[in-house]
């Protein structure tokens, strides 16, 4: 090394200008940039899968491959005849439990009469003599359930309350909420938006209410009116406020409260049980008379049993809402990854969608060898295989941390968020390459990189005089190298 910096006699420089002609290289300024190269493809940045959350069987879709969707739409329709059977038992289950909790809080006038044993002997203390009495009751209050406003009465004193409740399933219903619904079906002709205030006429109806549910791609719809003062079960068409029609529907009420009675002749109703009138919680329905009940019912162990039967009858309601698959956010469908009649259990994916407005991601695979030197927050230029004017720039967002190897070569994969307009002809899975840009120098000294040679000392370059001078150096391509130190510009070296 330490003939490297000895000035060559005139001799030796002779003899150098007699041989063969060295190539040389002027010390310069300018920029570097250095680069990694990497190919790969584009993909939506978020595609989320849509996933079975009950084991059941697929009977029906609703959409299909690219069909644009809204978060809540109905995508696919499954069935599990064991969970349909269940509920039906339960449903059933609640109605007897329920009017076992009717039946025992209903009697309300109680007489007394002295007890006998079954031979009709009577009864007495054994300690003091006295007769012994029992608890009875021929009468029985029906109050009402709840708050609400009368939408019908079906009884009328001297009627069988039972008769009428199997004819009507209920002997008076109750409006709870104040409100009204018409369900529509079928509509094509006019585009429908969420809240959405339209008109609902009928016979003496003449109001507004307002769109609360869409379903099936706006085919289907729920009007909610904010009043509970019309007729029920009344036909009406709903229009737009300019009058367009939407659809035909019936006037139902929005949470019924039907009341029950089980048994008994209707003694009276009171004054206030007529349509339209308002009813609070407990008053007075009706009073109906029974042959003598013995009152001999566990109200407390009535009210458990109708509670946990409740409990069930909701967790099976909860599991039956899970056969309807729903999109979970708008988009357009990616792909649908089952058949019908296909059996799925509970996590099963069954289609995915490529979010709207989520926007495009790169992946790049980048050699082994290069990917010491890419960072997140690097920029990228890359062009499209398919599309030759279209130019893409990006940051790197992430690092795969393990890598994939084919052939005896390993890549990693690069994830790159697009920056900037994205041509509209660019679509999920084309064809990408490019470069990152992992280093780069403004107003530097550059000099070609095949000047440079290094021993066991570093980096060092040979002057014209035949001087040897080591050098510092920074970015460094196949063709140029930053000059930080050891020379200046405009500086000749020989190779």
């Amino acid at each position: 090394m330490k003939k490297r910096w000895m000035v060559l006699p005139a001799a030796a420089l002779l003899c150098l200008a007699a041989g063969a002609q060295a190539d040389t290289a002027r010390v310069t300024s300018g920029s570097i940039e250095k680069t990694v190269f990497g190919t790969g493809e584009i993909q939506p940045a978020s595609q989320p899968g849509v996933y079975a959350e009950i084991d059941a069987e697929v009977v029906e879709w609703y959409v299909e491959m690219g069909d644009a969707v809204k978060a809540g739409d109905v995508l696919m329709k499954l069935e599990n005849d064991d969970l349909a059977s269940d509920v039906a038992q339960l449903e059933y289950e609640i109605q007897l439990a329920q009017s076992d909790v009717l039946y025992t809080k209903t009697h309300t006038q109680y007489n007394y009469r002295q007890a006998t044993y079954e031979d009709g002997s009577r009864r007495f203390d054994v300690n003091t003599g006295e007769p012994l009495m029992e608890k009875y009751s021929n009468e029985i209050t029906i109050r009402a359930p709840s708050d609400g406003r009368v939408m019908a009465v079906y009884i009328e004193p001297g009627d069988d309350s039972l008769a009428v409740y199997r004819e009507y399933g209920c002997v008076v219903m109750l409006s709870t909420d104040g409100r009204m619904k018409v369900e529509l079906e079928g509509i094509e002709s006019v585009e429908l938006a969420y809240d959405q205030q339209v008109r609902v006429v009928g016979e003496d109806i003449d109001t507004t209410g307002n769109v609360i549910s869409l379903t099936r791609h706006g085919t289907e719809a729920v009007i909610q009116v904010n009043s509970d003062e019309f007729p029920m079960d009344a036909p009406v068409t709903v229009t737009t406020l300019d009058g367009e029609v939407i659809g035909e529907g019936i006037l139902e009420i929005n949470k019924p409260m039907a009341v029950s009675s089980y048994g008994g002749t209707v003694k009276g109703l009171s004054w206030n049980v007529k349509v339209g009138k308002y009813l609070e919680r407990y008053d007075v329905i009706a009073r109906i008379e029974w042959d003598e009940i013995p009152l001999y019912y566990d109200n407390d162990k009535v009210l458990r049993e109708y509670t946990k039967t409740k409990v069930e009858l909701e967790k099976a309601m909860e599991k039956q809402e899970q056969l309807a698959i729903v999109a979970s956010c708008d988009g357009r469908i990616a792909s649908i990854d089952v058949e019908k009649g296909d059996s799925v259990s509970a996590g099963t994916k069954v289609m995915s969608i490529v979010e709207s407005d989520a926007g495009m991601q790169l992946i790049l695979e980048i050699d082994e060898l290069d990917i010491p030197m890419v960072q997140a927050g690097q920029t990228a230029t890359l062009s499209v295989d398919a599309l030759p004017d279209v130019t893409l720039t990006g940051v790197v967002q992430k690092i795969a941390p393990l890598g994939s190897t084919e052939t005896s070569v390993t890549t990693y994969d690069v994830y790159i968020e697009l920056t900037g307009e994205v041509d509209s002809r660019v679509l999920g899975g084309m064809n990408v390459s490019g470069e990152i840009q992992v280093s780069s120098a403004q107003n530097t000294l550059l000099l070609d990189s095949e000047a440079l040679k290094k021993d066991a000392d570093g980096w060092y370059v040979q002057m014209q005089s035949g001087e040897y001078r080591q050098v510092e150096i920074g970015v460094m391509t196949d063709s140029q190298v930053q000059i930080l130190s050891g020379l200046s510009e405009g500086e000749m070296v020989v190779y």
